[in-house]
């Protein structure tokens, strides 16, 4: 019992504590700071209707019907000059990150920025808004090592990039993807589009297609058959991850499967870039390796 006791405990220490390749999550950090700056630049020519008082919604409304307390940067910045002001502190914020510079700090205001977004403007919230504000609070727990990070030639001769973290942090973003991906599947169980077969269909003939249109009535049997694929890919994709000889697949499944919806869908190109961010916490030394080969012949 004891022998178990102690095996199960360092499996355990072992899946939050164990090292990992430095570069991974300095990999994970470029990217989300990246397509947080595209989310942002997205949300800039409508932040006077979305965060200002005179804009669409007030924000006495919002707070009465906001479940829980309401904390929101917006609370203090209600005019434009304010809201703008703030955003572009936020994007500031990103940069930073972007670059390795102060990241802790920086990815704790990129934190507060998607929070304060979300309890202000509920009703602009799609779904790389809810990707992004939990893998703004992983990045922000995680380790940040000083790795691919801008720095004076000064101080990259002082200390050397460090080489491992633990992985608690890609730990989490692991199971977060997968979280989403079942969640999703499990809310669908009692949709009857989904399980009838039609959610493509209806979906290729509304404002959220790229290219709607009675075309669609003509694929009716392959559309169902998609529909049901989905499900299935979505359900397959976080095994396939987490099974390092199968991951490639895993990678390639899930690439093909956000870039078909960014292909038929309207404006979701976001969300394709936000779901690859949490991928990348699959990378492995080996993937890293390749990676700075590449760059290095390049260069």
């Amino acid at each position: 019992m004891t022998a178990g006791k102690e095996s199960f405990q360092s499996r355990l220490c072992g899946l939050f504590l164990t090292p990992v390749d430095a570069r991974i999550y300095a990999c994970v950090r470029i990217a989300f700071a990246f397509v947080s700056l595209l989310n942002l630049m997205q949300i800039w020519p409508d932040r006077a209707i979305f965060f200002t008082d005179a804009g669409m919604v007030d924000q006495e409304v919002v707070r009465k019907f906001t479940v829980g307390a309401y904390v929101s940067v917006f609370d203090v910045c209600r005019d434009v000059s304010s809201v703008s002001t703030y955003l572009m502190f936020s994007g500031a914020a990103m940069l930073l990150l972007l670059f390795g510079v102060w990241s802790r700090l920086a990815a704790v205001i990129v934190y507060v920025w998607y929070v304060s977004y979300a309890m202000r403007a509920p009703l602009i919230l799609v779904g790389w808004d809810e990707v992004l504000r939990c893998t703004a609070f992983l990045v922000m727990i995680s380790p940040l090592p000083d790795c691919w990070c801008w720095k004076s030639r000064k101080a990259r001769r002082q200390a050397a990039p460090e080489k491992e973290a633990p992985c608690y942090g890609l730990t989490l973003m692991r199971v977060q993807l997968a979280v989403i991906y079942l969640q999703a599947v499990l809310a669908r169980l009692d949709n009857e589009y989904w399980m009838g077969g039609d959610f493509m269909s209806f979906f290729l003939l509304s404002h959220n297609a790229r290219w709607p249109g009675l075309w669609v009535l003509n694929f009716g049997f392959l559309l169902k058959v998609v529909t049901y694929l989905v499900l299935l890919v979505e359900l397959a994709i976080p095994f396939l991850l987490m099974v390092r000889r199968w991951r490639w697949y895993g990678f390639a499944t899930g690439i093909l499967l956000h870039a078909g919806i960014s292909l038929m869908s309207y404006n979701l190109m976001l969300f394709f870039l936000a779901m690859l961010t949490l991928y990348l916490s699959f990378l492995q030394k080996e993937d890293m390796d390749w990676l700075e080969r590449k760059l290095g012949r390049r260069r």
